[in-house]
């Protein structure tokens, strides 16, 4: 037998004493804090599958969430827009707010043109959700006017169509005429706002909103206008597609394809 292992059955002498422990060791050449870290072994091993254990719980429960989560998005009592309606969007990089809002009352018209002390309300159609990154107006004033700093210009989310007071929430600051357009007519491009610092997404079922108020004294008169919002088409057709709702996909599919729209909270 090596001399390297030590016989214990049969043993003249305890191992029990710390004198015998300590001679053991030096015959095992295993110093004592390896000892004790290779005793200690058995506690790791326990704590580590505990871990692993409430890791793989907390896996299922996400995991069983997103399940959930993906029946109701691909259930088509839940889709907002078909996939044929979301693509006739991805070729377009604007929308148009040119739907006046009509039957308000008071200092509101119902269309073109805007006399003075009066106020004209824009929103854009019905479609898909999406996400506005600039803003680009043109107006025409009357008698080739270029006073533009008389107009008042201030965007609303909400649900559009509504009464006078029920705009929805004010989407950044008032702005004037003269931070869209120059003197001899030439356009600015003005950065839509964002909320909190991210950018704010117009939900299918709502509606972004334009208010232009002529307060000019002159008697001018707001004889059109165009407001533009452009948005990255792009980037909307990647976001609103979703093939593993497709009824063949089997969840097989890799990509996108067609979902709903969806609005993130803001």
């Amino acid at each position: 037998m090596s001399e390297g292992l030590v016989k214990y059955e049969g043993a003249e002498y305890p191992i029990d004493t710390p004198e015998n422990f300590q001679k053991m060791l030096r015959i095992l050449r295993c110093h004592p804090e390896r000892w004790a870290e290779m005793l200690g072994c058995p506690d790791k091993v326990n704590t580590m599958t505990r871990r692993v254990e409430e890791r793989c719980k907390t896996l299922e429960g996400q995991c069983e969430m997103l399940m959930r989560l993906m029946k109701r998005a691909c259930c088509s009592a839940n889709i907002n827009f078909s996939q044929i309606t979301i693509d006739e969007y991805s070729d377009d990089s604007q929308v148009n707010l040119d739907q006046p809002v009509k039957s308000l009352g008071g200092d509101y018209v119902d269309d073109f043109p805007v006399a003075p002390a009066h106020v004209i309300r824009l929103q854009h159609s019905s479609r898909p959700g999406w996400t506005p990154t600039q803003i680009r107006i043109d107006m025409n004033l009357a008698g080739g006017a270029n006073n533009y700093l008389d107009f008042y210009i201030s965007f609303y989310l909400g649900p559009g169509d509504g009464a006078a007071g029920e705009l929805g929430k004010k989407i950044g600051p008032t702005y004037r005429g003269n931070q869209f357009l120059n003197k001899d007519g030439g356009q600015i491009i003005v950065p839509f706002p964002k909320y909190k610092g991210a950018p704010i997404d117009v939900g299918s079922l709502e509606r972004l909103i334009v208010e232009i108020s002529n307060r000019s004294g002159g008697g001018t008169n707001l004889e059109s206008a165009q407001v533009v919002i452009l948005y990255d088409n792009n980037k909307f057709f990647e976001m609103c597609r979703v093939d593993i709702c497709k009824p063949d996909c089997g969840g097989a599919c890799g990509g996108g394809g067609g979902g709903s729209s969806s609005s993130i909270p803001q």
